[in-house]
């Protein structure tokens, strides 16, 4: 019985092994190869660029598109809570803006970038416009409105863009129970100017005068009110809680009271979330020496 022994080109059914296509597999190899550096020059391709208006939108698409997009702030907050322009866009740059008020602030809409909007016209005063980054209420709907921009300008991420946004509304949840914890049963007056509807979200004994008191007192209308509320606040031991957006007047008040904490702006590039949780931390920090 043969055994194949010593047969070349032979297998077990006795027919010999075709010999290896050598042509079809140089093919199959350059194939890869060339598939292989091209994929890995698209990753080694820089993020394209997208510039923002306020420091807090740059921040939140930072968080969303992390290393998709290279996210570059038009502006940083000064000393004195005013947006201070720190770079300005090329001709024909990718800007995403608020709304056309924010883009006419900036000269947006002359035709020369490419412009996107998160909202035609948001109808909010601009005595409250800088407190729309800190509402736990807001955020997510600001989010979904970034979350259509970056799909547009870059659609092979929309599902991670997707499970990005999901974090981020997760984290604005757990990033406020966090504050609750350090904060919560501390009796206070809210003065802050921008600052105010992150603080009321963790905080159980702040007080905060309505809107319309509030408004009067930034023109240094009703200041007696404003005095004896502070006075009122004084007397019972609250802390007295101002932000960098306080206006004059009203912080001019507060000036001289002994239990007071001031809350500061954000880098241009710190982390949205671990400013937030910065907040509390530097309420928390003073309160807890008293």
């Amino acid at each position: 019985m043969p055994t194949g022994k010593g047969r070349r080109g032979a297998v077990g059914n006795g027919r010999p092994m075709a010999a290896p296509n050598l042509k079809a597999i140089i093919i199959l190899s350059a194939f890869i190869i060339f598939h292989a550096a091209a994929s890995f020059a698209a990753q080694a391709q820089p993020a394209p660029d997208v510039w923002v208006t306020q420091p807090w939108i740059a921040a939140m698409a930072r968080f969303i598109a992390v290393s998709t997009l290279n996210v570059r702030p038009m502006c940083a907050w000064g000393g004195d809570g005013s947006l201070r322009v720190i770079r300005r866009p090329p001709r024909g740059a990718t800007v995403i803006a608020l709304d056309t008020k924010d883009a006419d602030k900036y000269g947006l809409r002359s035709g020369r970038y490419g412009l996107h909007l998160m909202y035609e016209h948001l109808p909010i005063a601009d005595l409250y416009r800088n407190a729309i980054q800190f509402d736990p209420s807001m955020l997510p709907f600001m989010s979904q409105r970034l979350l259509v921009i970056l799909s547009k300008l870059n659609q092979d991420n929309y599902s991670f863009y997707q499970r990005r946004l999901a974090e981020f509304q997760s984290r604005v949840e757990s990033t406020v129970e966090v504050g609750r914890s350090q904060i919560r049963g501390v009796k206070m007056l809210d003065l802050a100017g921008a600052v105010s509807p992150w603080i009321e979200a963790a905080a159980t004994d702040a007080v905060r005068p309505p809107p319309e008191v509030w408004a009067a007192w930034a023109k240094g209308e009703r200041a007696e009110e404003l005095l004896a509320a502070v006075t009122s606040a004084q007397n019972r031991g609250w802390w007295i809680v101002t932000d960098t957006w306080t206006p004059a007047r009203i912080a001019a008040a507060a000036a001289s009271a002994p239990r007071k904490v001031k809350i500061t702006p954000s880098d241009a590039n710190q982390d949205l979330f671990e400013y937030l949780q910065d907040i509390y931390l530097q309420m928390w920090n003073v309160m807890a020496k008293r």
